[in-house]
Parts: structure tokens; C-alpha cells; sequence
């Protein structure tokens, strides 16, 4: 993938993660590595993510990373979610 492609591919992928809804029952792995894998870049390795809060940095692709954070709310037990590539 050239780098103009890896960099529209980039804003695509962002754009998608972008419209995913912001709460979630739980940490949307799955629904990020559709959106990754569709536009090229691989898929998040295997790993457990926990806790009430907490950011992860993955690598996805030559120079490009997948970055997300969660915080799980007291009131209703759902994650608010914040991913975006770079």
C-alpha cells in the first residue's frame, strides 16, 4: 500500500470509528477489526483489555496504529468509547 493510499485509507477508517456509537455493553473488538480489515490493515492481536478505564495503543499496519480508550460507567455499566488511527 503506498503511502497516499495508507493515509486516505487512515481518514476512512477514522471516519467509520467516528460514526460507531460512543456507549457500548462492551469494548467493541470485533466491529474495529471489520473496520480495519475492510479498508487494509490488519487485524488487533489477541489481548485483554480491562479495568474501568484504560488506553490502548495496537498496531494495525506499516506506521499506522489503532488507539482507544474506554471508561465504564457507574450508572448504567457501559463503555464510553473513543478510538481513532494514526
Amino acid at each position: 500500500m503506498s503511502t497516499a493510499e495508507r493515509n486516505r485509507n487512515r481518514s476512512r477508517v477514522s471516519r467509520e470509528l467516528q460514526q460507531l456509537p460512543i456507549y457500548h455493553q462492551w469494548i467493541p473488538l470485533a466491529t474495529f477489526d471489520e473496520i480495519l480489515q475492510k479498508h487494509g490493515f490488519d487485524a488487533l492481536e489477541s489481548a485483554i483489555y480491562c479495568g474501568r478505564e484504560g488506553r490502548a495503543v495496537c498496531p494495525v499496519g506499516h506506521n499506522t496504529f489503532l488507539a482507544f480508550t474506554w471508561h465504564k460507567m457507574e450508572e448504567t455499566g457501559r463503555y464510553e468509547i473513543v478510538a481513532y488511527v494514526s
